[in-house]
């Protein structure tokens, strides 16, 4: 199965891989880790209720992509799927995964591993989780829990399994209480706060054909974008999904970064590097998308959406020019850039429609936490700059 054939790159994408994906080898890591436990903290969103409410259900994966005879290919795979829960839950949820690997013809090499071709499925079942005494957790006594991975055959996962329980530790993040910031409806409010540094959310590429990030959420099944509800226990169908037919689950699962290496820029994206170039706007782009956009722009670009405990929340060093943080379509300040920047004595600005469209039209989805004085434009990234062309170039 593995190499894994995506697509067949044209001469503009394979070069595009190579200069701005391609790392150590040549090749590219793609990630994700996801943590969902019940808390006082989240109840609306985890269905929390008292101590006997304790579910854990944690997500990672790290997929490494090369380009291969001019070929996107999935080279490795691995996800584990850490489910704590009551324990006739989890044996609810082990009987929908050994049926899956029953009826896709998975052979049972031992007691915690199945393989098809060179496809591997690890089941670990713990009455008491051997990480929890990292984490710091205990569970009621009719909880246990089961870890299910999958990966390539013979992959060497210890490294990126130890990671996510290191990084499990650090990382729980109560939502921000959202204040009152002034919102304005003229780009030239804003003259006097430039130049400004950027920080970007999934706005400005959804419009180049890349999905917003919550459509991970969905893929990985961890949690609903407009219930906001975590998946857990029997609405959780990630492993059994991949086992049943992991051909269109990896297909799926490399959507993302297929969609980010064949972007192009929008007329909007070459707006912003006017400005850029311009002076408007100035230093490091702090990024929480995947798709090199800006990058290749050759505008200096960090990419924040990385796992690595000792850079999770990085240490933001802000260009002296700057005189404000302009986010555009961010949601949420999950790495703590806007908050450094408040230190920083930078003025906070906002542009973000706060909504999507769906079938069902217009979908409310204000900023989470702007404070008292933080100013909001409420446009997309298409509507600003077309106004900041117009009104500044």
């Amino acid at each position: 199965m593995f190499p894994l054939k995506i697509f067949k790159f044209n001469q503009q994408e394979s070069q595009t891989f190579n200069k701005y994906f391609a790392e150590k080898n040549g090749e590219f890591y793609f990630e994700g880790m996801w943590f969902r436990n019940q808390r006082p903290e989240n109840k609306n969103q985890s269905g929390y209720i008292d101590k006997t409410t304790q579910r854990r259900r944690y997500i990672h994966f790290y997929n490494t992509y090369t380009n291969k005879n001019e070929n996107f290919s999935l080279k490795n795979a691995y996800m584990i799927v850490s489910n704590t829960m009551p324990k006739e839950e989890n044996e609810r949820y082990l009987k929908r995964i050994l049926d899956a690997l029953k009826e896709n013809q998975f052979k049972k090499i031992n007691h915690r591993l199945w393989q098809k071709e060179n496809l591997q499925i690890i089941i670990d079942i713990y009455e008491n989780h051997p990480m929890n005494e990292l984490c710091k957790a205990s569970f009621p006594s009719n909880y246990n829990s089961i870890d299910i991975i999958a990966l390539t055959e013979g992959y060497d996962y210890q490294e990126h399994y130890l990671r996510m329980w290191n990084h499990s530790t650090k990382l729980f993040r109560i939502p921000e209480k959202r204040e009152n910031p002034k919102y304005i409806h003229d780009i030239n409010e804003i003259k006097k706060f430039l130049p400004a540094q950027v920080e970007m959310g999934c706005g400005p590429s959804i419009a180049a054909g890349i999905d917003p990030l919550y459509e991970m959420h969905e893929t990985y099944r961890v949690q609903n974008h407009i219930s906001k509800k975590f998946y857990f226990a029997d609405d959780d169908d990630l492993m059994e999904n991949l086992i049943k037919d992991p051909l269109s689950a990896y297909i799926k699962f490399s959507q993302t970064p297929k969609k980010c290496l064949q972007a192009k820029h929008t007329e909007a994206y070459n707006t912003f590097n006017k400005l850029y170039k311009n002076g408007l706007f100035v230093g490091t782009v702090y990024n929480n998308n995947f798709d090199r956009l800006v990058k290749r722009f050759d505008i200096p670009e960090i990419i924040l959406r990385t796992y690595n405990i000792k850079t999770y929340i990085q240490k933001i060093n802000f260009d002296q020019k700057a005189k404000s943080l302009i986010c555009i379509g961010t949601h949420a300040d999950r790495r703590q850039v806007q908050k450094q920047a408040r230190e920083a004595g930078l003025q906070i600005i906002y542009i973000d429609p706060e909504g999507f469209y769906n079938d069902d039209g217009f979908i409310s989805y204000p900023i989470e936490g702007p404070k008292n004085n933080d100013i909001i434009l409420k446009m997309t990234f298409e509507e600003a700059m077309e106004k900041f062309a117009k009104e500044l170039l």
